[in-house]
Order: structure tokens, then sequence, then C-alpha cells
């Protein structure tokens, strides 16, 4: 994928199959093993030679089916020799759709490592066929995404595998066309996903904030989505200081993208109105308050609650739901310069309300206070913001869930089981006046950092802009980025919370 295309990486094809074909040489067949160790193992559609060879790796504990384990052996067959690759499910749960997801997967990175041109991948048995492939299909696209954008490729390091096939049973034709449905519906979503990793793996340099407004409007265009970009002389006009005032240290201006889905035949008195708010810090270096330089690359994905917006658009658009969208990603570099906000400077944001900068390096709770109420002004009914926000999330929850925090307890409830089939957890985290000396200030309305617990605190502010809208806030930094390689995914931007709001908007 050119690095300079905000487009997706080359299509993976994934389609249905009622049975195995005659294996050809660069087929590879994947089955599920499931168990929690060498007593406790369930084989899913290995038979014949294969399924000999699978028992025998079993027994003599060289595989226990962990969770994203694996293992590629050869068997004999009487149509020829045929690779297959095992692939650990973990211990049996039924319709798992996060485990099916995370094989599917892991087994196309194998594929792809093994050279491998088709792979089959039997499908277990379960209750519900299509909610199975719909994550297997995800499964699939997620794991050939790559973010090697800038590697010299050469002759033979291209990834290999053009063809994910599902294997399932299902003989029942109108059964196979709602198969086939959610498997369409995981390739358009998912590949919105790898759209929004791929802007998160993006280096700063070559993604500032006039960069990222003119892919969000490409994109746009070829979806049929409303765009509008608000450069940084009509932000400063509005007054939005926060995001001026985030904005104004660096030589690349800050910039509000707005996208907007309306339902054909539509209009603005048609129900509720969903805003998903992201926020999209292209670079942080953390301003005058100035970042540890250990780990400071890593800041080039600080606009990755903006690019799961932006994917989630792009989603909403192909899938064609009857609700009101509207995205909003106010987008700045937080730079260190003679112009950058100093600690005490106090910046006046669009809902007139004044803010005490603190801390420089809080910089995101400021341009989101501006998306928020910008939000609010377009008629919002509902809002959802994303970010990057703090460490103390981290800390709080470790790597595997985001933290959801709400004013309003029926949104949360909503948004929280959104998260759950979507695949991407949540833990309610809370937000109250409880909390309320963190943001106190002497000067002006509130201040923008008080210490720790700093997720808490963030949240509270941004709770103050959205008002009585019921609104929740995803504080995703510790989903947003994988620090090492798993066996499902490059090291790198995730894509997180694109899934999640699309299952909010679609169902």
């Amino acid at each position: 994928m050119p690095s300079t295309s905000g487009g997706t990486p080359d299509r993976l094809n994934v389609r249905l199959a009622a049975t195995l074909p005659p294996p050809a040489p660069r087929d590879l067949v994947a089955l599920c093993v499931f168990g929690a160790g060498a007593d406790d193992v369930e084989l899913c559609g290995a038979t014949g030679a294969t399924l000999d060879a699978v028992r025998d790796l079993v027994a003599a504990g060289e595989f226990k089916g962990g969770e994203e384990d694996t293992l590629l052996f050869h068997a004999h067959e009487p149509g020829g020799a045929r690779r297959a690759l095992l692939v650990g499910m973990g211990p049996h749960g039924d319709d798992d759709a996060r485990g099916s997801r995370r094989a599917a997967a892991t087994a196309v990175r194998r594929a792809n490592e093994a050279k491998a041109r088709r792979l089959f991948f039997v499908m277990p048995a379960c209750s519900d066929e299509a909610r199975a492939a719909r994550a297997l299909a995800e499964g699939a696209h997620l794991g050939a995404y790559a973010n090697d954008f800038y590697q010299k490729k050469e002759d033979g390091d291209e990834a290999s595998l053009a063809e994910f096939v599902i294997v399932t049973g299902v003989g029942d034709e109108r059964v196979r066309d709602g198969v086939a449905a959610e498997i369409e519906r995981a390739r358009v979503v998912s590949e919105s996903v790898n759209w929004a990793r791929a802007l998160a793996d993006e280096p700063g340099g070559s993604l500032p904030p006039r960069e990222f407004a003119r892919r969000a409007a490409a994109m746009a265009a070829e979806f049929g989505l409303k765009v509008e970009t608000l450069d940084s002389e009509e932000v400063r006009a509005r007054g939005m200081g926060g995001l001026w005032g985030v904005g104004q240290g660096s030589d690349n201006p800050p910039a509000l993208i707005v996208l907007r889905y309306e339902p054909e035949g539509s209009g603005e008195d048609d129900g509720e109105l969903f805003a998903f708010v992201g926020k999209g810090i292209t670079f942080d270096t953390g301003g005058i308050s100035i970042k540890p330089a250990k780990g400071m690359e890593e800041m080039k994905a600080d606009m990755a609650g903006g690019a799961a917006v932006l994917g989630a658009l792009r989603a909403v658009a192909q899938l064609k739901p009857r609700r009101r969208v509207v995205g909003i990603v106010p987008s700045a570099e937080n730079m260190p310069s003679g112009r950058a906000l100093k600690p005490g400077d106090v910046i006046r944001t669009f809902a007139g309300y004044t803010i005490e900068v603190v801390d420089t390096d809080a910089e995101g709770r400021l341009v989101l206070a501006d998306g928020i109420a910008y939000a609010r002004s377009l008629g919002a009914t509902r809002i959802v913001d994303l970010a990057t926000l703090t460490g103390s999330i981290i800390v709080a929850l470790g790597d595997h869930r985001a933290g959801l925090f709400s004013n309003d307890d029926e949104w949360a409830r909503r948004v929280a089981r959104a998260a759950a089939l979507a695949g991407e957890p949540v833990w309610r985290m809370p937000v109250s006046d409880d909390y309320k000396k963190r943001i106190e200030s002497d000067i002006a309305d509130f201040k923008n950092y008080g210490g720790r617990p700093d997720a808490t605190g963030a949240a509270l502010l941004l709770s103050k802009f959205a008002a009585d809208t019921p609104w929740v806030h995803l504080d995703i930094a510790a989903t947003a980025w994988l620090e090492e390689p798993a066996p499902h995914s490059p090291a790198g931007a995730t894509g997180t919370g694109v899934r999640t709001l699309v299952e909010l908007v679609c169902g």
C-alpha cells in the first residue's frame, strides 16, 4: 500500500464452501483445536490421515490447543499431500466470536508466512453459523493487515495469500444466504478498521492535520459522505480556543474535520443524530510540557480516536442504516515553539467556558471540549467521544479494555453492549462531581489537569461540555496500540473503536 494513499491493503477474497476441494500445492487447511490441556482437547474438521496425524500430535503433547497457538504440519491424503495448520482456541466456549476472530487472524498471518495461496478454515460447529462466519471473516481481513508501508520489498516478500475460504456444512440455502450477507458486512467493517489502522500507523511527518483532512475528504467522496473542513482561521474565528490553542505551536495549522452520513430521504427532523467525536492529534510531543524521548515515536497514533471515527463513517456509508450520524475530528499537532501554549495560559472554548492550561501535555481534552460542544451545536442527541487520552487508564485497566465514562446510564449500557458484541470490551469508570477538585481552577472555569486519577478528571472535564446530552467517553489509550507483535496482529495500530461504533449504529 503506498504510504501517501490513505487506502487499504490489497483485498483478501473471503468466501464460503460446503466441503474441502481436492488439495492443491499451495493450499493450507486450518483446523481448530479447543483445549485447556492435553486431556481436554476437541478437534474440529479433521478426517482420515489428517485426523490420525492430529491425534498423534495431541497425544504426544506437541499441541495443547492454547489460544492463538499454531502448529503447521503435513498430512498425506489419498488425493495428495495437504498442509494443515492447527489453531488453538483455548477452553471451549460456544459462539465465542472473539476467539474465532483471533483464530482466523492468526491463521491468515501464519498462512502468509507459509506462502500459502488459499487458506481453507474449517468452521467449528456452533449454534449461530452466521455470527461465527462473520467473526471468522472479520478476523481474516484484520489478520491480512500489514503496516510495512515504507519497507523496500524484495521478490517474494509480498503477502501471498489471496483467498480465505470458510468451510461449513450449512446446506440450507436461506441460511447460506444469511451467512454470505454477514461475510460481506465483515468485509466492509474490517476494511474500514484497516483503513483507520493505516492512518494511525502513518508517520506524523506525512500526516499533519491538513493531510488528515484531505484523506478524510477523499474517503467521503468515494463513499458518498458529506464533508466539511474548518481551516485554522475559521477554527479561530468560531472561538474554538481549545483546538486553536493546541495547534498554535506548530507550523502545521489545526483543522476541524466534519463528516455527515444522512440516509436517503432523511431530514433534520428525522429522529436522533448520533455524534462521534475523535481526538485527532496527529503528533503529540507534549508541547512545552514535553514528553520523555523514549517511546515518543508512538505519538503519531495520538489521532487513533479520530481515525476510528472516520473509519466508522466509512463503514456506515456502505451499510446504509436508517440513522443520521455525524463524525467530528478536531485535529492538531502539539508542538513546542515560541508560539505554543504555556503552562498557566487560559483558553476560551467554543462553549464559552475558560480552561487554565496547567499541563500542555493534557491537550486532548482541550480539543475534545471544542469537538463535543460543536457536536451539540449541530443538534446531536447522543454523543460518543474516543481518545487516546490518559496513561492513567492503562494503570487502571491494563491493555485489554477501554475505559467507559458516561453521564447517562442507559446510553452507557447501549455503548457497552455494542462494544461487547463487536469484540472490543470496555469497563465503566466513575465520573461525578466527587472528583471536581481535580478540575477546579483559581483563575478560570476549569483547569485541564489536576493529578491522578487523571482518567477520571479528564472525563469529568469533558462531561461539562456534553452538559445534559447523553454522552459516553471511551479512553482507548490502552487498546489503540500494540507495543509488540501478536499472533493475530503486527505491532502498531489496532483500529479499536471502529467496530463498536458501527455496531452501535447498525446493530
